[in-house]
């Protein structure tokens, strides 16, 4: 089944570009990571992808993005940062936008507002709330959206985050990107029907919307946006997707049905999805598309030799951009 287009020309190709940027980038990590040259842990973000990119399209540059969750590579590549930074991150080298240190879980970018995810799982929230507090000290009408996984809405942190949000009125947009699955644990099991309703004992307005549907997305976080920036205070939105990959590569997934994940492979791929919705509607042809994916398997292959000729750290860099050395003299210059 298909719906009609609801956004114009140029934003549907948009959507559906950023979409398969996602999808490519990550499709070359999750090989690149088999061959060896990827260290650590990585979570790819198969299922999320419309979740990401319709709230991107949806923010402004000076808007903040302080994200949290897991599936976060596709949120650093709507946020405009260079895929050879981001994929020199992963590879744990110089060239990265964090020099290496920050792996997968850790990129931030401040001159795109970036603003990487905090030390652990859910903490995040926090600082978004400082961020629109300091932008609207500084008299601007820019707004911190901020994601989070179901998981994470466990956390007491989210919820302090919630009520100070919600206090002092500010220009937050909190996204819960609920893919059923915390880790090995399902999201049905959480307390409420629909984890947006954690806004309301705050009288946060909320919704829940399907994540998956890249249009849904870009209009809601639209709206909430347009409140927070005309001073109607924060949003909580649930984003409903389909975790299509392991929790992270290696993970055998023993815990899931096999009929589920299937069917959520046929139903709620929001990139083939919405591929065969622009083009029943005639926004795009399949030669323009064929166009589209050359180009970006171009730029994905120039990030990755960017990132294999990027230098590894030195060895002292471990003891950069830490407040204290480690006992025993460990990292004290002689």
């Amino acid at each position: 089944m298909t719906h009609d287009v609801s956004v114009d020309d140029e934003m549907a190709k948009h959507l559906l570009q950023e979409m398969l940027r996602i999808k490519i980038f990550e499709e070359e990590t999750k090989a690149r990571y088999e061959e060896g040259e990827i260290p650590g842990f990585v979570h790819l973000d198969r299922g999320h992808e419309g979740s990401h990119a319709g709230m991107a399209a949806a923010m402004r540059d000076d808007d903040w993005l302080a994200v949290g969750g897991a599936r976060l590579v596709g949120q650093y590549i709507v946020k405009g940062v260079p895929l050879g930074e981001i994929m020199a991150e992963l590879y744990g080298r110089t060239g990265g936008s964090n020099k290496g240190h920050g792996g997968q879980m850790h990129v931030s970018k401040v001159d795109r507002k970036l603003y990487g995810h905090a030390a652990t799982i859910g903490s995040g929230q926090n600082p978004a709330v400082g961020l629109a507090l300091a932008e609207e000290m500084k008299g601007t009408d820019n707004v911190a959206v901020t994601t989070i996984g179901d998981g994470g809405t466990s956390r007491g942190s989210f919820h302090t985050a919630l009520i100070f949000a919600a206090y002092w009125d500010l220009p937050v947009v909190f996204i819960i990107e609920n893919n059923g699955w915390a880790i090995s644990t399902p999201s049905e099991s959480l307390p409420p029907d629909r984890l947006s309703d954690y806004g309301d004992p705050v009288n946060i307005p909320t919704e829940s919307i399907d994540g998956s549907d890249v249009e849904t997305v870009y209009h809601t976080v639209s709206e909430a946006i347009d409140r927070a920036r005309d001073g109607g205070g924060p949003t909580v939105i649930e984003s409903r997707v389909a975790r299509l990959n392991p929790h992270f590569e290696g993970d055998k997934e023993t815990y899931r049905d096999e009929e589920e994940l299937e069917r959520a492979l046929e139903e709620k791929d929001p990139v083939k999805n919405y591929r065969e919705r622009v083009l029943e509607a005639g926004v795009v042809s399949e030669s323009e598309i064929e166009d589209i994916i050359d180009t970006i398997e171009r730029e994905v292959q120039e990030a990755v030799e960017y990132a294999r000729e990027s230098p590894d750290p030195e060895p002292e860099a471990a003891y950069e951009h830490v407040y204290k050395t480690p006992l025993y003299g460990q990292g004290e210059q002689e």
